[in-house]
């Protein structure tokens, strides 16, 4: 009984498919794939600190502990190539729980992109994509008060802000508290935005 709990469960044959976007490829990697495309953040104190990481940076051997659990099924690892350059600018994480909240992570760390929508195209396809599962109930977001950019961005996007949370994280760069902010969209709201600006842009 206990082996077959811990027992590997095999990739969702729909979940686990590519995303593609106008100028994007979604590629859902591998474990040893998730550690190579999230390689870039390891050494960047800006990106750590963003994710709320308790260093500034980590060894290869750390870091393979902490992102290589890519599955397919629960823990999707998605590296963001750009079509026009053929290369990987960044990654979006996504974990799904027991009780189908789906946790998500953009990371763009090609900062040439930065400021190019690139958030908001990744994360709608992402969106558009496991809100069509039936394992998939609601998405969560968490992101530093001070990550102006990524909370524009959840705003824009209607997600519901549900919680704020008062120096919460302590940067092990400054040594400075920050507080953190809560996000949510249910997937059956997030289908009904998207019905409705399929409609609009039919009339």
């Amino acid at each position: 009984m206990v082996l077959s709990k811990l027992r590997r469960k095999p990739p969702d044959p729909y979940l686990s498919q590519p995303v593609i976007t106008e100028r994007f490829n979604l590629v859902n990697c591998n474990r040893a794939e998730a550690i190579k495309v999230t390689a870039p953040w390891r050494n960047d104190p800006e990106i750590l600190q963003n994710l709320m990481m308790p260093r500034t940076d980590y060894s290869p051997y750390k870091w393979a502990k902490l992102m290589g659990r890519a599955d397919g099924h629960s823990r999707f690892t998605h590296a963001i190539v750009a079509k026009e350059i053929k290369g990987t600018i960044g990654v979006h994480k996504l974990k799904i729980d027991d009780s189908g909240t789906a946790s998500l992570t953009i990371v763009i760390h090609a900062r040439s992109w930065w400021g190019k929508d690139v958030f908001e195209e990744v994360r709608t396809a992402i969106l558009d994509h496991f809100s069509r599962s039936d394992r998939v109930v609601r998405f969560y977001g968490r992101v530093l008060s001070r990550n102006v950019s990524s909370i524009y961005n959840y705003n824009k996007m209607g997600f519901r802000m549900i919680g704020y949370d008062r120096k919460v994280w302590l940067s092990p760069g400054t040594g400075e508290h920050h507080d953190s902010i809560h996000y949510e969209m249910l997937s059956e709201d997030w289908l009904k935005k998207r019905q409705i600006e399929a409609e609009a842009n039919a009339e």
